[in-house]
Order: C-alpha cells, then sequence, then structure tokens
C-alpha cells in the first residue's frame, strides 16, 4: 500500500475511492458509497491534486490544510474548521507541517443517505440557486463530540445510515445561510470532455468503477461504453478487469501483502469474488501464486 505522497506523484487522487488503498488513512465505518476515514498526515504535502468523487465532509482535529480550487481561490483549515464539498470538484491541497501533523476525519455520504435525509425536511430547501462551490464551517464541538461516539466496531449498515444522518443535521443545524442543503441537493458536476488515454494514465483506475470513469471523462455511461469500446476494442468492464488482475499478479509474487490485503489494493471488496476472478484468468488461486511463485 502507499502514501497519499506516493500515490500522488503519478496519479490524481480520486476520493473516496483511492482513499482505500492509502497508508495513511484508516477505514472506521463503511458500506456502499458511505465512508467515514480517519486522515494522519506526518509528512509535507503539495500541490495534491484529487477529485471528489461523492459528497464529502472534512473535519480537522488538528494540524492545517489549505485547499484550492480551479478559480485559484484558497480555503484554509484549522483545528476545528470543518468543510462540505459537494461531488464533482477538482481542488488542489497543500499541507507544510509546522508543529502537528494533520489529523482529520473525511465523511463520505451514499446517494441514498442524502435522499433520505432531504425527504425529511419539513421545509423548502433555501438558497438554491447559490453560486457557492462549497460549505465552510468554523468551530463547534458538537463535531468533536460526534466523532468520538462512532464505534468502528458497529458493523450494521443501520447504525452507519443514522450517523449519517445525524452529521448531516449537525452540518446543516450549524450553517443556516442554506448553502449547504443547496450543494446537497445540487446535481453532479460534469467535468468537460476528457481524452481517454491522458484520463487513464494520469488516473489510479482500480479503485474506479466503468460509472465512475464515465462522468470523470465527461460522457454518459452509454457514450463512454460506445466511445472506449472503438478505442480500444474491448469493453471498459472487461478493460478494468485485466488491469486488476495484471497488478494483483505482480502484488502477489511480491510475496509482501497477503491475499485479502491484494484484493482491497486492487479494488476487491469482496474477497471470495477476487479468488474467483482471478481462477478464472489465470488457472490458480491466488494462494498458490504465492507460494509457486
Amino acid at each position: 500500500m502507499k502514501t497519499i505522497f506516493e500515490h500522488t506523484q503519478s496519479s490524481v487522487l480520486v476520493i473516496p475511492q483511492a482513499l482505500f488503498a492509502i497508508k495513511d488513512v484508516t477505514v472506521l465505518c463503511h458500506h456502499q458509497n458511505s465512508v467515514i476515514f480517519y486522515k494522519n498526515l506526518e509528512q509535507d504535502l503539495v500541490d495534491i491534486e484529487f477529485y471528489i468523487n461523492t459528497p464529502c465532509f472534512i473535519y480537522i482535529e488538528s494540524g492545517r490544510e489549505v485547499i484550492t480550487n480551479s478559480h485559484n481561490d484558497t480555503i484554509e483549515l484549522t483545528a476545528g474548521s470543518s468543510i462540505f464539498l459537494p461531488q464533482g470538484l477538482k481542488l488542489q491541497s497543500d499541507f507544510v507541517k509546522e508543529t502537528e501533523s494533520l489529523k482529520a476525519y473525511l465523511v463520505f455520504f451514499d446517494d441514498d443517505v442524502i435522499v433520505d435525509y432531504l425527504s425529511k425536511l419539513k421545509r423548502p430547501l433555501d438558497c438554491l440557486n447559490s453560486t457557492k462551490a462549497f460549505c465552510l464551517l468554523e468551530g463547534g464541538d458538537e463535531f468533536t463530540a460526534f466523532f468520538d461516539s462512532i464505534r468502528g466496531d458497529i458493523k450494521a449498515p443501520s447504525y452507519l445510515n443514522i450517523k449519517l444522518q445525524e452529521l448531516l443535521h449537525l452540518i446543516a443545524w450549524r450553517e443556516s445561510q442554506g448553502i449547504f442543503h443547496s450543494l446537497l441537493s445540487s446535481k453532479k458536476r460534469v467535468p468537460p470532455q476528457q481524452n481517454f488515454a491522458r484520463l487513464l494514465e494520469t488516473l489510479d483506475v482500480l479503485h474506479l468503477t466503468v460509472g465512475d470513469l464515465a462522468h470523470l471523462s465527461g460522457r454518459s455511461l452509454s457514450s463512454f461504453n460506445r466511445d472506449f469500446k472503438e478505442t480500444y476494442k474491448v469493453t471498459p468492464k472487461k478493460w478494468l478487469r485485466e488491469k486488476k488482475l495484471s497488478r494483483a499478479k505482480e502484488l502477489l509474487a511480491g510475496n509482501e501483502l497477503s491475499v485479502t490485503e491484494v484484493a482491497l489494493t486492487v479494488g476487491y471488496e469482496n474477497v471470495s469474488a477476487f479468488i474467483k476472478a482471478f481462477k478464472l484468468k489465470y488457472g490458480v488461486t491466488p494462494k498458490q501464486i504465492k507460494l509457486y511463485k
């Protein structure tokens, strides 16, 4: 597994997908596209590009991070501050260690969680025409108390859903101008259409789905599938599977990671599915590769 620094030397960081295979980040709770991470950075990080593929809330526990958007507007986050970022933003992050390492929580919300929350609001959404690209919140002990209450040992999806509903209500209570609700209910931003080759060279695709790639390329899913097959003479689903299994074989031959760790590193959450796909491709199990390399 790579650190964030190592990963971003050659790839744009697509979050949350890429964070599952990063050393500096710990998964606290996870179900579908909803996940709570804890980030602990010791090494300076400058000019780190990242793309938000799922609505995200960031809370800084300690340290200082500066985020820059595509219009060169800078956002400084310090201990106790937090920010909500909608889906579809491409940003740049800088962290230079002064006295403290950067410790932060990153929360990503599945569409079902957001729809559930918005459906229960008892008043109309405000400021739906807001031009703000983010929602910045300063201070607030309630967020510290919220993250202290997280139980990573409770794996039930219903628990995570309830906690995320609680967090959304806390954010809305803290931010009273309606910007948050506007961002939360806005449609996914579509990036400009991009060249396939350049896109695939700059992204770590192992943790992305075909749908993710379609969105990042600025195309609808049907257009992406059609254009991709015309260019590469193979479906994107098959191309992505081959990419994952090829990388898995390399990692297994290195004999440093377990089969489970390799599966997670190449984007398989289900280890059994990984073993089945690997054996179908290579005729042997991942464990046999490790034993007889």
